[in-house]
């Protein structure tokens, strides 16, 4: 029995667009983020105990990266 557990990236984030890229490059993207997983759990890496990213917006025609206001 396998679980498929998606990754989604937003299109209209250029950091997020660079982030696709690099994933699919490698090939094969499953194996690519398991090999990842595979070393925080080596290096004892926890993301719950990471600090937060910062939030940051592209200027451009859609600053708001997909948010609707109001």
């Amino acid at each position: 029995m396998r679980k498929v557990q998606p990754v989604s990236f937003s299109l209209s984030d250029p950091f997020e667009i660079e982030l696709y890229k690099h994933a699919i490059s490698n090939g094969a993207f499953s194996k690519y983020m398991k090999r990842l997983i595979q070393r925080d759990m080596e290096r004892g890496e926890n993301t719950k105990n990471a600090p937060p990213q910062a939030n940051v917006i592209h200027g451009g025609k859609n600053a708001f990266n997909g948010f609707k206001l109001g």
